[in-house]
């Protein structure tokens, strides 16, 4: 049986990260691999709380996703259902998924205004330079070996 390569997903309002992921309806989903870069799937989310949105991003094999801010207990609940989060994030969508693959999404202009920067956890503070690099090795890991069995 054939296992999906890693996703990610980016929630959209217009052509940009959705400011609020709670109550975005639509998300894009793109493979973290770079070879795939061109395919998109896009999920249409009327009606749909965001907890049941995290979930059915988990069962589209989405493993991390980059958005702008969302609620404490939709952070800890996307953490157990083993998503890894990368909110406090703005921009036009394109250029947020290049910054991720290039590894340069904790530049300044990425910023949700109001945000402290690039955030894992529910923390709010900016990551320092140790973990920011660390989070830049688990993309170029994926990027260089995508899982099939």
């Amino acid at each position: 049986m054939e296992r999906r390569a890693p996703r990610l997903a980016i929630p959209v309002f217009r052509s940009r990260v959705a400011p609020v992921l709670n109550w975005c309806s639509k998300i894009h989903i793109f493979p973290e691999c770079i070879e795939e870069a061109d395919s998109c799937q896009e999920i249409l989310l009327f009606n749909v709380n965001a907890f049941d949105r995290l979930r059915m991003l988990q069962e589209e094999g989405v493993r991390t996703l980059i958005c702008g801010a969302l609620s404490s207990d939709l952070l800890s609940y996307g953490d157990s259902l083993g998503l890894r989060i990368i909110h406090g994030i703005a921009g036009e969508i394109d250029d947020v998924l290049n910054a991720y693959r290039t590894q340069t999404l904790d530049q300044p202009r990425f910023r949700l205004p109001g945000s402290h920067g690039l955030c894992r956890d529910g923390s709010g503070q900016a990551k320092d330079s140790a973990e920011i690099s660390d989070w830049k090795k688990t993309v170029r890991k994926v990027e260089s070996k995508p899982e099939i069995d």
